[in-house]
């Protein structure tokens, strides 16, 4: 019994020996894999080299390319050049400068000609009208070859022989300009015109209201006949003068009628 109870254990000591040296061999297994995943650090002269050498700096950043020229702001300066030294100083030595050949104004009622012809023109006209002009753009635009001028004007009005200065006009204006190869190609101009025309003393009135006024004006006024009669012309000053002409149009007066029968009705 004795004996068989030593064997027992002798062989369940043997099963445990034998699972310990299982795991021993499977955790020696791994610690092997795990170091050969994992670089071991340097030794001797290599750990040396390592220590001394800096860390590699990184890349310089590429400079992005130089921006082009912005053509919008040139044609803007052309645009303000037209305005300032053309139309208003009236240097027309410039012209080859700043406009094309084929310069044209689209605008509304704008005569036929083409380049420096059309703006010989058009500053001749403005120089005939006032005696001082200024330009002063309040805001350019551009966008592609388009380039929109918002500007006031400031013209003084040539005076009749004899009178004084009249006081200057303001006149406020759009214009939208094509641009091509560093010339003006073309305009298109919106000025406010009624504006200019309330300042010289002009009003709108409508047609009837006009008419009705005129009516009244001419009833109102002394010594008028009434209305619906009719009156011959006043006898002239001296004999031999002829009297004030009639408006262009208008009928002439009927002859008087005579109160005594004709001859041979007596």
């Amino acid at each position: 019994m004795a004996a068989r109870v030593t064997l027992v254990a002798t062989m369940a000591l043997a099963a445990l020996a034998a699972i310990g040296a299982v795991g021993a061999t499977h955790a020696s297994a791994a610690a092997a894999a795990a170091a050969a995943v994992v670089p071991a650090p340097p030794t001797g002269a290599a750990a040396g080299g390592a220590a001394g050498k800096a860390p590699a700096a990184a890349a310089p950043a590429v400079p992005p390319p130089a921006a082009a020229s912005d053509h919008r702001q040139e044609n803007k300066a052309l645009v303000r050049r037209y305005l300032i030294e053309v139309l208003a100083a009236g240097k027309l030595d410039k012209l080859d400068e700043i406009v094309a050949k084929g310069f044209a104004d689209r605008s509304p009622g704008a005569p036929n000609l083409h380049g420096a012809d059309l703006v010989r023109q058009t500053r001749g006209k403005l120089q005939a009208l006032f005696g001082k002009l200024e330009y002063d753009p309040q805001e350019l635009v551009a966008e592609d070859d388009r380039v929109a001028a918002r500007y006031l004007v400031l013209a003084t009005p040539r005076p009749p022989p004899g009178k004084p200065a009249p006081p200057p006009l303001v006149l406020s204006g759009l214009a939208l300009f094509r641009v091509r190869a560093g010339r003006l190609q073309e305009v298109f101009v919106l000025n406010d015109q009624m504006g200019m025309l309330r300042q010289l003393g002009y009003s709108l009135v409508p047609p009837g209201v006009a008419g009705a006024a005129a009516a009244g004006a001419a009833a109102a006024a002394p010594g008028a006949p009434p209305a619906g009669s009719r009156s011959a012309a006043p006898p002239p000053a001296n004999p031999g003068q002829a009297g004030p002409p009639s408006p262009a149009g208008a009928a002439a007066p009927p002859p008087p009628v005579s109160s005594s029968p004709p001859p041979g009705r007596r």
